[in-house]
C-alpha cells in the first residue's frame, strides 16, 4: 500500500473551528450562540442548562438532554441526541457549527448515570474510571464532527500549595478538568468585569482570555501569533476569524484601523 503523507497548510486542517468556551455564571457564554448564528449560518444546540433566555430571540434548533444516557419520560439522554447528529436526518438539515451548553451539566449527567450503574460496588477505581472514558469519549466525539464546535462551560476555583488561584472547566472530576482542555485547538475564557464610572454608575466590560493569565487557563492553536493574551473583545467568532484569515486578509484587517 503506497503512503502519501497529509500538508499541515491544507485546507481540511483549518476548515473548522474547535473550541472550548470557560467562564462564572452570567459571563456571557451562551450569548456567544448568537455570535455563531451570525458568523457561520445555521447551527444546533444540544441544551443541558435550561438557560437559553438570552438567544430566545433567535430561531435556532436545539435539543435538551435530560440526563447522560439513562431512559427519560420526558425528554431525550444525550446518547439519543448524539443518535439523531449521526442520522442522515441531521446531516440533511445543513448545519454549520454545533454547540453543548454547557460541558458542565453534561459531566453532572454523565456522573449520575455512572453512580446508577456502579450503586452497591465498593470499585471506587473501577467507577470513576468509567465516567472519565464515557465524558472523554463524548467530549472527543463532539470535537471530531465536521462542523465548527462551541463547548460552553463553567469555570471552577483551585488554589495550588503556593496561594496561586487557578480556573478550570467545572467538570466532575480533577483529572477530567486538567485534561478536557488539551482536547480542543481553541480553549478562551469569558472574563466578566464591572468598574464604577465618574457619574457612579456601574460599567461592565467582557474580556477573552486567550493564553496563561492570572490563573485563568487559555491557548490558541494561532500559527500566527496574532491573538492578544487579553483580547479587548467578547465575540469568540470575531478571535476565530482573525485566527483564519490569509495573511492577505489580515493585513488588509490592520489597514482598516482594527486592533
Amino acid at each position: 500500500m503506497k503512503i502519501t503523507p497529509l500538508k499541515t497548510n491544507d485546507s481540511s486542517v483549518s476548515e473548522t473551528s474547535k473550541t472550548l468556551l470557560i467562564g462564572h455564571h452570567g459571563a456571557g457564554k451562551t450569548t456567544q450562540i448568537r455570535n455563531y448564528e451570525q458568523a457561520y449560518g445555521k447551527g444546533f444546540v444540544i441544551s443541558g442548562e435550561s438557560g437559553l433566555a438570552s438567544v430566545s430571540d433567535c430561531e435556532i434548533d436545539y435539543l435538551p438532554f435530560k440526563s447522560f444516557e439513562s431512559p427519560c419520560q420526558d425528554g431525550y439522554s444525550f446518547k439519543q441526541i448524539a443518535a439523531y447528529v449521526m442520522s442522515d436526518d441531521f446531516r440533511a438539515q445543513g448545519y454549520k457549527w454545533i454547540c453543548i451548553d454547557s460541558a458542565t451539566e453534561l459531566s453532572q449527567q454523565c456522573f449520575a448515570d455512572v453512580e446508577k450503574e456502579f450503586a452497591g460496588s465498593k470499585n471506587g477505581f473501577e467507577k470513576w474510571g468509567a465516567y472519565s472514558a464515557k465524558i472523554t469519549e463524548s467530549l472527543k466525539w463532539v470535537r471530531d464532527l465536521p462542523y465548527h464546535v462551541l463547548i460552553t462551560c463553567l469555570a471552577t476555583e483551585e488554589t495550588d500549595d503556593n496561594g496561586q488561584t487557578h480556573y478550570w472547566p467545572m467538570l466532575v472530576q480533577n483529572k477530567v478538568q486538567k485534561m478536557i482542555p488539551a482536547l480542543y485547538d481553541h480553549v478562551f475564557c469569558l472574563i466578566r468585569a464591572t468598574s464604577t464610572g465618574d457619574d457612579g454608575s456601574a460599567k461592565v466590560k467582557r474580556y477573552l482570555v486567550t493564553d496563561e493569565v492570572r490563573g485563568w487557563h487559555g491557548k490558541t492553536r494561532d500559527p500566527h501569533r496574532r491573538l492578544k493574551p487579553v483580547e479587548d473583545c467578547d465575540d469568540v467568532t470575531e478571535l476565530l476569524r482573525r485566527v483564519y484569515m490569509t495573511q492577505a486578509e489580515y493585513e488588509n484587517f490592520i489597514k482598516q484601523g482594527a486592533n
